[in-house]
């Protein structure tokens, strides 16, 4: 395997395949980098996006991780590649930093959903239970319907579950009704992602130091050309982990992990720890 690093060279002509691919969203990304592999009838390599500091590309412009089977080569000119072997000697019990770009979904019923979007409507049908409130609408009118209706005791219990978790600190401050709400929800699919993640790393060969996993930068993508309102959702899981079975990590590192590996998901980064 290789483990590359890819940026457009500073051309007119990289400038314009940026901007093109820009404009076709994470999609586009995919297309432009599969040009580095010109050979391939189907899609071998793994990706993900970095926005630039300054040092290795100009602040605020993208450059590209790529873990790939075959070198990555560039008849075009248009980028500018580093590359290196990658197959990491791993030993059992061996702590590894890592960072990740995840689409975490849960099928229910046939149909498959957001990790974090499932976990707060199901949330929100609860509590809006206890007060016979109305489930129907839009997770904003679930919301608004909730504000209006919850008394001091639904308040106490939302604090109550934010107290629980990474956000404690925030439970100890005057909050208001909807920020409280706001970060109850957030405490709520937070730990839906960390037990989705938890319930998965078994069979990736891997156990998870307890306390080091930190969640963030969660958006929804749209993809354009897949249809109206066509989007995944997407975040950063990063954290220390355990090698359990080393030839199982390996085999599903060069695999990728989770969905949308197309779309720029699923290269996991590791260093030692």
């Amino acid at each position: 395997m290789f483990l590359s690093r890819v940026s457009l060279q500073h051309t007119p002509e990289g400038r314009k395949a940026l901007l093109e691919s820009a404009q076709k969203g994470v999609y586009g990304q995919h297309q432009l980098l599969w040009r580095l592999f010109a050979g391939d009838e189907r899609r071998q390599f793994l990706f993900r996006e970095e926005q630039g500091d300054g040092r290795i590309v100009a602040r605020g412009e993208p450059y590209f991780y790529l873990l790939s089977p075959q070198q990555p080569q560039d008849d075009s000119g248009l980028f500018h590649i580093e590359s290196r072997a990658f197959q990491p000697r791993l030993s059992i019990e061996q702590k590894l930093d890592f960072r990740i770009r995840l689409n975490p979904t849960v099928c229910r019923q046939g149909r498959r959903h957001d990790v974090v979007m499932d976990a707060q409507r199901q949330w929100l049908q609860a509590e809006c239970g206890r007060l016979d409130l109305s489930t129907e609408g839009t997770k904003k009118q679930i919301k608004s319907r909730l504000l209006d209706m919850a008394g001091d005791v639904e308040v106490a219990r939302w604090r109550e579950l934010i107290a629980e978790g990474v956000y404690r600190d925030e439970s100890e401050r005057r909050l208001g009704r909807t920020e409280t709400l706001n970060l109850a929800l957030k405490s709520c699919s937070d730990s839906a992602v960390r037990q989705w993640w938890q319930s998965r790393c078994e069979e990736y060969g891997i156990g998870v130091e307890p306390g080091t996993v930190e969640i963030n930068g969660y958006q929804q993508q749209l993809m354009p050309g897949k249809g109206s309102g066509a989007a995944f959702s997407c975040l950063e899981l990063s954290g220390t982990l355990r090698v359990t079975q080393p030839e199982t990590f390996m085999s599903q590192l060069h695999k990728g992990f989770g969905r949308a590996k197309g779309f720029g998901c699923g290269l996991m980064m590791i260093k030692p720890a």
